[in-house]
């Protein structure tokens, strides 16, 4: 499962590659301090609406993954013992306060988003 969460994060900083240099070759390209009327456009369109939320995922799901990487690779038993071995034996507290404080902030971003740029 872990190599394909590897693939998987991967695909997703392609995807986020991708529609970054999407948007700033547009931004350059398009006259867009002209008329907002061709940002609109551009923003109305079904092709950026997918790419966009398509992004979005991506964002969700890297970040995740990598902040279970780091707390895999630096919040383990092993890693913590090599600062302290009293500190290693509270690795798995550790480890549920990082946790919890992760959810925290997804559901406080989640709330952020769908409260104030979806209603």
């Amino acid at each position: 499962m872990g190599t394909l969460f590897w693939y998987l994060q991967r695909l997703s900083a392609v995807v986020i590659l991708s529609f970054v240099l999407y948007v700033a070759i547009s931004f350059f390209v398009k006259p867009y301090n002209i008329s907002a009327a061709i940002w609109s456009s551009d923003i109305d369109d079904i092709s950026f609406k997918i790419f966009s939320t398509l992004f979005l995922f991506s964002m969700f799901f890297h970040g995740i993954v990598g902040l279970k990487a780091v707390e895999d690779d630096y919040l383990s038993k092993r890693t913590i013992g090599f600062v302290s071995s009293t500190l290693s034996e509270f690795s798995l507290i550790f480890r549920i306060i990082f946790r919890v404080f992760v959810a925290m902030v997804v559901f406080v971003t989640t709330y952020v988003f769908v409260f104030n740029y979806l209603v």
